[in-house]
């Protein structure tokens, strides 16, 4: 993935929103499964969609991988992709459904609506600090849609329909989410508009 060149000083302010909205996320993942859950954020980008590519996200092409995607409503104008690979997916159902790590081998209905449940409250959590460190408030997620595919498909097609949905800028965020014992690596992913991405940088000067 080719980023947008950014100064050391620019990428902290991004890795500061990364960092609020990953800790509010934490807190209500926590008060959800009333288990310690901690958020950390190692790296963010702001990319152009063309430029980006799915090996960025360290899952192998060959491999399941789970995509939710959201549209963002309010003044901050989008959407969010949380995009985890397998062995996360079916340990964060596991930690849902109280069994025991390693349980879960496939994702069905059931299964499917608990995850989507979570990672909605995960993205309005997101979201909302997001909004409250950019002064933007009031924003607020759609209904979550999930797709189970290979890594390769999965992100030649929400590439595709992400740059025809007008999509201007990527801000990639990287999470170690720790949940007691329990690692698990997932990315949220801000799809923002033009006029989102440039309240963005302008906060970056550029």
């Amino acid at each position: 993935m080719e980023n947008i060149n950014l100064t050391p000083a620019q990428l902290d302010v991004l890795k500061e929103i990364g960092t609020v909205g990953g800790g509010s996320a934490a807190t209500a993942l926590s008060q959800l499964l009333y288990k310690r859950v901690l958020i950390d954020v190692p790296s963010v980008s702001l990319v152009a969609p063309h430029k980006i590519s799915g090996s960025e996200f360290m899952i192998h092409p060959e491999e399941v991988a789970i995509a939710v995607t959201l549209n963002i409503l309010g003044k901050l104008r989008g959407g969010i992709l949380v995009l985890l690979a397998e062995p996360s997916a079916l340990s964060m159902i596991d930690i849902l459904m109280h069994r025991e790590i390693g349980s879960t081998k496939l994702i069905n209905v059931m299964e499917a609506s608990a995850l989507s449940e979570s990672v909605h409250i995960l993205c309005s959590s997101y979201i909302n600090a997001v909004g409250e460190f950019l002064d933007l408030h009031q924003l607020v997620p759609s209904l979550p849609q999930m797709t189970v595919d290979r890594m390769d498909r999965l992100s030649e097609h929400l590439i595709k329909r992400l740059i025809q949905e007008e999509s201007n800028y990527f801000l990639p965020i990287e999470n170690n989410m720790i949940i007691e014992d329990i690692k698990m690596n997932l990315y949220v992913i801000f799809l923002l508009e033009y006029e989102s991405a440039k309240h963005i940088m302008t906060m970056l000067n550029l």
